[in-house]
């Protein structure tokens, strides 16, 4: 598990509201948001406002509509909180970025996948998007329906823990994937060390959306911007001999207020 990073900043909290977590007091979870989709790395703090709209929304793939709504009033507060800091640096991407996060991303890799996307996608980008084949119910982690495209995230802990689990999770897999491509469905699957290499990702994501008929919207292709170093260097990174992405990991001991509190 990598160290946490700790940020001073000498600018006062956006507003005067104030929460407790674990018996701290701190700033609202809203205006911790809003200060980091302002300074810190758009992959961090797209990362982080999926997670906390997922939590805060209560999102659950079997009720989305309503939980969408309820993402929705939560998107409009952090909105209406951040035209305070209009005329401020970094007031622009915070606008793009808390316009951007979707509630349907569970995890960080879900996340930081659905942020290449849509940065470089021209058409409609759905998360959890329902789909039915052979009389079940599925839930792709990304699709795009124009181009009949389905993008997964592979994390190991989805096939389970015990080999059991794996075998069965993998059959079932394989079964949907096999159904889902009879109806003319492709699949594109990303795992950790994909993002080793943002280029050769951006690269391979372009190269199977193919040549697009329109432009990229322009609020979701100025998302994009290369991590640096501090965000995603070498001690940051998921590596193969680890049993937990380190970027999961990290925001998770950077960012406390998400797993830890409630907003309203």
């Amino acid at each position: 598990m990598p160290a946490a990073l700790r940020v001073y900043r000498r600018t006062p909290p956006i507003t005067s509201e104030r929460t407790q977590v674990s018996g701290l007091l701190t700033e609202h979870p809203y205006d911790a948001l809003i200060r980091c989709a302002m300074h810190d790395d758009a992959l961090q703090a797209f990362a982080l406002g999926c997670s906390a709209l997922h939590k805060w929304s209560g999102f659950s793939n079997f009720s989305q509509d309503a939980c969408r709504g309820r993402a929705e009033v939560i998107r409009k507060k952090l909105l209406s909180r951040l035209e305070r800091e209009e005329g401020h640096r970094g007031y622009a991407r915070a606008r793009r970025i808390l316009s951007s996060i979707d509630p349907g991303c569970d995890n960080p890799a879900e996340a930081a996948l659905t942020w290449v996307v849509r940065a470089l996608c021209p058409y409609e980008v759905s998360m959890q998007y329902e789909l039915s084949a052979g009389g079940r119910r599925f839930f792709a982690d990304i699709a795009i329906p124009h181009c009949k495209l389905i993008i997964e995230f592979d994390g190991i802990e989805k096939l389970g823990s015990t080999q059991g689990e794996f075998d069965r999770a993998k059959r079932s897999w394989l079964q949907r994937e096999q159904a889902l491509q009879d109806q003319g469905w492709r699949f594109l699957r990303v795992n950790w060390i994909d993002f080793n290499d943002w280029n050769a990702l951006r690269g391979r994501i372009s190269s199977t959306i193919g040549v697009a008929s329109q432009p990229i919207p322009a609020r979701f292709a100025l998302l994009w911007e290369p991590p640096s170093e501090r965000c995603d260097g070498e001690g940051r990174r998921f590596r193969a001999t680890s049993g937990m992405g380190q970027m999961e990991a990290g925001l998770k001991i950077c960012f406390p207020l998400v797993s830890q509190t409630g907003a309203n």
